[in-house]
C-alpha cells in the first residue's frame, strides 16, 4: 500500500531534523549578536582562508591509515590522491545525510573499485579504518577531559582518571578486535538471511561476506604493525583539529593554551557524538561547543566564530567532496556505457 512506504516518513524526519539544526544555527546568531560576530569574522579578513589547512592534514593522516589497512599488494595500485579523495567524499555524504557517519563508508570502498580494489577488500578496509578512527578518538577524548581536569586545577583527581580511562580503553580495544575476529559480517548476513529469506540479493553476498571476514581475521593476526600505525595516523589527525582551534582563535586574535585547544577539541567529539540525528550535527554542535568554551571562561562572540569557523570549513570540504563524487559517477556511468 502506498501508506506502508517508509521513503516518504523518512524524508520527512530527515527534513524536520534538518529544520530544527537551521533553527538552532539562527536562534544562536541571533543570541550572539551579528556586530559581534561581525567584528570577530572581520579580523579574519584575507587570511580566513588559512582555516582550511589544518584539515587538509586530517584529510592525509586519515588517508594514510585507511591506506595502511588493505593488503600491501592491493594498495600499491592505488594512487595516494585517491584515498583522499574518497575519504573526503565518503565524509561529505555522512555530513549531509542522517546516518550516523556510516552512510558514506560503503562509498569510499567503492570508490576504490576503479582501481582495481576487490569489494570485499574495500569494504573489509572500511570496518578497519573505522575501528582505528574509533581507538584513536577514544584514546585523544580521555586525555581530553583528563586535560580539562587539569585546566580546572583538579591535578589528584586527573591522575586517578587517567588510570581508569586507559584502562576503560584497553578493555575496550580488546573487546572490538575479539568480536572483530569471530566472523562479525558472517552473523549479520545469516540473521538477514533468516529475517528476508526471499531477498536473494544477500544469498549472492555470501562468498563475499566470507572474505571481508577473512581479511579481518587476516589483518589483526599478521598486520599487527599495520594495525598500530594505522592508530597512529588516526591520532595524528585528531591532533590537526588542535592546530585548527589554536589557528582560528589566533587569526582572531584570543589565542589560548594548546592544552586548552586541547580539551576543546578533545570534549568536541561527544558533543559531535549527541548530535548525529541531525545530519552534520547542524546547530547542535555549534551550541554545544559555544556552551562549553564558555564554561572555560570564552566570550561567547569569540566561542561562535571559531564553531562557526569550523563549519564553514566543513561546508566547504563537503561540496569539494560531493562534486568529486559526481564527477565520479558520472564517468563510472559514461564508462559502463561505453
Amino acid at each position: 500500500m502506498p501508506g506502508d512506504d517508509p521513503a516518504p516518513r523518512s524524508r520527512l524526519r530527515t527534513a524536520l531534523a534538518v529544520a530544527i539544526g537551521v533553527t538552532l544555527l539562527v536562534v544562536l546568531l541571533v543570541y550572539t549578536g551579528f556586530d559581534e560576530l561581525h567584528d570577530q569574522f572581520e579580523k579574519l579578513g584575507a587570511l580566513s582562508p588559512l582555516v582550511l589547512l589544518p584539515y587538509v592534514g586530517v584529510s592525509l593522516c586519515d588517508a594514510l591509515s585507511w591506506r595502511m589497512t588493505l593488503p600491501e599488494g592491493v594498495r600499491r595500485g592505488v594512487p595516494f590522491p585517491a584515498f583522499v579523495l574518497a575519504r573526503i567524499a565518503g565524509e561529505a555524504v555522512n555530513s549531509v545525510t542522517p546516518t550516523a557517519t556510516l552512510g558514506g563508508e560503503p562509498v569510499k570502498a567503492h570508490l576504490l573499485r576503479a582501481y582495481g580494489v576487490p569489494l570485499s577488500d574495500g569494504l573489509a578496509s572500511i570496518v578497519l579504518a573505522k575501528t582505528t578512527l574509533t581507538i584513536a578518538q577514544s584514546l585523544f577524548t580521555a586525555l581530553g577531559i583528563v586535560g580539562l581536569l587539569v585546566v580546572l586545577d583538579r591535578a589528584g583527581m586527573a591522575g586517578l582518571w587517567s588510570v581508569v580511562f586507559l584502562a576503560t580503553l584497553v578493555g575496550f580495544t580488546y573487546l572490538l578486535l575479539h568480536v572483530q575476529q569471530r566472523n562479525p559480517v558472517t552473523a549479520v548476513w545469516r540473521w538477514l538471511s533468516r529475517l528476508m529469506p526471499n531477498l536473494h540479493v544477500l544469498h549472492r553476498l555470501e562468498p563475499s561476506v566470507k572474505a571481508i571476514d577473512e581479511r579481518l581475521q587476516d589483518f589483526y593476526r599478521g598486520e599487527r604493525w599495520s594495525f598500530a600505525t594505522a592508530t597512529a595516523w588516526n591520532f595524528a589527525g585528531w591532533l590537526f583539529g588542535v592546530v585548527e582551534v589554536q589557528l582560528i582563535l589566533t587569526l582572531i586574535g584570543h589565542p589560548i593554551s594548546w592544552l586548552e585547544a586541547f580539551v576543546i577539541e578533545a570534549v568536541a567529539q561527544p558533543i559531535r557524538a549527541v548530535a548525529i540525528i541531525i545530519p552534520g550535527g547542524l546547530g547542535v554542535q555549534e551550541w554545544g561547543g559555544v556552551a562549553f568554551c564558555h564554561f572555560l571562561g570564552m566570550p561567547e562572540s569569540v566561542a561562535a566564530t571559531l564553531w562557526l569557523c569550523k563549519r564553514g570549513r566543513e561546508i566547504v570540504f563537503d561540496i569539494f567532496g560531493l562534486l568529486y563524487l559526481a564527477r565520479r559517477t558520472a564517468v563510472d556511468g559514461y564508462r559502463a556505457r561505453a
